[in-house]
């Protein structure tokens, strides 16, 4: 078969066993079955990302969590430098639903990492069948099922991509893999967790410069070739880059000034950094998450977050003893070892003296992420490893392939006895085996080749026992979709009352820890009784006549709770924020006459309206006889400000978390605005540098393609 006709035939499997992929899925990708776990908060968060962004505005305040809170948390663990979810705006654009855009971007970006799997084994192996193989294996391994529980998805794909770029480039260098490697960089270090990242490379160049230094000169010089060629390139992807790495750094900083917390999340971690978790919460690790797995060994009990891989990957670990040992298989094994151990928190002394001297190990909460970045595609590797060392060996002559159909059939004997014996293997396992046995019985004896009956074998070898899985999974592990996401709601309006009724009753004592929040609304929340912050913020906009200085240290939550329960007519702020004093503080006119209680705004009048609002910010306009103290019940910041008739205005922190502002006699325009000019620059700017880089990928691929059939002609 022609190397065209090969390519052609390999694309197609590639997009029918996909389809089969979707099938295999389509209760969660048609809605039918809803997320769970992380998945959910990852959905909403991308939601509220990708709608504020279709709209012009960057969302760096979340209004609607837990009455408003800085966004960048939300943003580093979505990674807003992704330029692929432009393909949800263009889903909704031609009028599919939000549901619907955001599953099928998840399933088509999962793909696009399976896709990257298989052209980094092209790359390795340069055997499209073998490349094909991984493909399969990993496709329909445990991987994907995480899209509907987890985020491993955007750590993942970007992580298989950029070590295909990486190995791309140093095979053959060329601009748009230098710039693939830029870009998959860029999206990995703009989440919150990039250590991940940089713990496998880091490693990953440590082990290959040990493994492979006789290589590493040759390497150097056709980098720095490379980069004496592309002067301007390479210095504005490494101006990207750095710009790139301001929004993580500022989340980073602005994480150890208090403003907002993470209880849940940091429990009784001694450290001031909120993102820091304590010791006790890493006793699930890779260790556990195996284990668990293990419990699941009966098939049709397999669930959510239980690693597998189809089981013809261990027939082909088996194969694979009788050949000869390579330096890169040492390598692979010697890179999940070793991370292995590092990442093990009891038992091994690694990890300890680690998170003891590495400062952001203690940034680490989920040790057992590693599985599913790094550890699973690490093995299906492997797996092709052991797959070419085994074909090596029964190419190497014709008087050893009766002893190889020998040993194919005493492997294939050995596990089908296992199997039997653990009395708990689905149907397909049984099929798998005698498929697998027949696959390299013929490939053995030389009569099938990567042609269209190779390719049907294999794909029915590798797929019979996931797909029976599935059938399982989805009858037991899934839940239907009854009940809508936190953001399905439009975020153009602001809801001024809270319709529902409250009393005493009505209202549970008990309230969980946050996990995230304002600082100092965690403290009101924490503090006052749930009904009497229930009832206070029923209104989003309320008016008062007089305020109430307290020392910030010494405010007790008691004097809050009875002005919040009598509706009282005042507010507390702190005396911090009455120096310098500003000038119109007191003037008038005052009401003579005060009301005892405080004005609620319950909806849009003639002296109250909302002329704008998006998440960062709100326009109002006010009208009223009396000079009055307007509160905002939306979490205070220092970096909100706020305005008065187009003049800047004294912002006050009201009744310990809020924000508010006098606002004068007459009519005025009150106007309330998050995030200073340079937020917005440093995150706006590396998102329009991705798309630009997105697109230098594509344009330099098709003119390397040309280029390459140019030099054919």
């Amino acid at each position: 078969m022609s190397k065209e006709n090969s390519q052609r035939l390999t694309v197609f499997w590639i997009f029918f066993t996909f389809a089969i992929w979707i099938f295999a899925f389509r209760g969660f990708l048609t809605s039918k079955f809803e997320l769970t776990s992380d998945a959910l908060s990852y959905y909403d968060h991308v939601k509220f990302f990708i709608e504020n962004l279709g709209r012009g505005v960057f969302p760096l305040w979340d209004p609607y969590w837990y009455n408003g809170s800085p966004n960048d948390f939300f943003l580093r663990r979505i990674g807003p430098l992704n330029p692929f979810y432009a393909v949800v705006l263009l889903f909704k654009t031609v009028g599919i639903p939000y549901v619907l855009s955001y599953l099928w971007f998840l399933a088509g970006y999962y793909w696009s990492g399976m896709i990257a799997f298989y052209l980094l084994a092209m790359r390795i192996y340069q055997n499209r069948f073998i490349a094909y193989a991984g493909y399969l294996i990993l496709l329909f391994s445990a991987l994907g099922t995480r899209l509907f529980d987890s985020y491993m998805m955007f750590v993942t794909v970007p992580l298989i991509w950029f070590f295909y770029f990486l190995t791309a480039f140093t095979q053959t260098p060329r601009k748009h893999f230098f710039l693939g490697m830029t870009l998959s960089f860029m999206i990995l270090m703009g989440t919150y967790i990039p250590l991940f990242f940089l713990i496998i490379l880091g490693l990953f160049s440590l082990l290959f410069l040990l493994l492979y230094f006789d290589r590493v000169p040759g390497i150097f010089r056709a980098y720095i070739g490379f980069f004496k060629k592309n002067k301007i390139l390479v210095l504005l992807s490494f101006l990207v880059l750095v710009l790139s790495f301001f929004p993580i750094i500022s989340f980073f900083h602005d994480s150890t000034r208090g403003q907002v917390v993470l209880p849940l999340r940091h429990g009784d971690a001694a450290a001031g950094q909120v993102l820091t978790v304590p010791h006790q919460t890493l006793d699930w690790g890779v260790v556990e998450d195996l284990m668990f797995s293990y419990y699941f060994s009966d098939l049709r009990l397999y669930k959510l977050a239980v690693v597998y891989v189809p089981f013809f990957s261990v027939i082909l670990i088996v194969l694979g003893l009788i050949g000869r040992i390579n330096r890169r298989a040492v390598f692979m094994l010697l890179l999940g070892v070793v991370l292995f151990c590092c990442i093990v928190p009891y038992g091994l002394p690694f990890f300890n003296f680690f998170y003891k001297h590495v400062f952001f190990l203690k940034l680490f909460r989920n040790l057992h992420f590693f599985i599913w970045f790094f550890f699973i595609p690490l093995f299906v590797l492997l797996v092709l490893e052991h797959w070419k060392m085994f074909t090596e060996t029964a190419l190497a002559g014709n008087r050893r392939k009766w002893f190889l159909l020998f040993y194919v059939l005493c492997v294939h004997l050995i596990i089908l006895v296992f199997v039997w014996w653990r009395k708990d293997a689905i149907l397909s396992t049984y099929l798998m085996i005698s498929l697998s046995f027949i696959f390299w019985s013929l490939l053995v004896l030389r009569c099938l080749r990567a042609n269209g009956w190779g390719f049907i074998l294999l794909t029915l070898t590798v797929l019979v026992q996931p797909m029976e899985v599935y059938h399982y999974f989805s009858l037991e592990e899934t839940v239907p979709h009854t009940k809508r996401y936190f953001y399905d709601f439009s975020f153009s309006s602001l809801k001024l009352k809270d319709t529902a009724l409250i009393t005493p009753e009505d209202v549970p004592a008990d309230k969980p820890a946050l996990y995230y929040a304002s600082g100092d609304y965690n403290f009101v929340y924490q503090n006052v009784s749930n009904y009497a912050l229930r009832k206070y913020l029923l209104n989003k906009f309320i008016l008062v006549d007089h305020l109430e200085p307290v020392d910030r240290g010494q405010m007790e939550a008691s004097l809050l709770e009875r002005i919040f329960l009598a509706d009282a007519n005042a507010a507390i702020i702190f005396n911090d924020g009455l120096r310098p004093k500003d000038p119109g503080d007191d003037a008038g006119p005052f009401d003579p006459d005060p009301p005892p209680n405080a004005q609620r705004i319950d909806g849009v009048s003639e002296a109250f309206k909302v002329l704008a609002f998006d998440a960062n910010h709100v326009r109002l306009t006010i009208d009223m006889p009396y000079k009055k103290f307007l509160i905002y019940n939306d979490n205070y910041d220092p970096y909100w400000r706020v305005s008065i008739n187009h003049h800047r205005a004294r912002l006050y922190e009201v009744n310990g978390a809020f924000k508010g502002t006098w606002v004068p006699a007459g009519r005025s325009v009150v106007e309330f605005s998050y995030g200073c000019w340079w937020q917005y620059v440093m995150n706006v700017l590396p998102l329009v540098f991705a798309l630009i880089i997105l697109g230098g990928i594509i344009w330099y691929a098709r003119l390397s393609q040309t280029e390459a059939e140019a030099d054919k002609c």
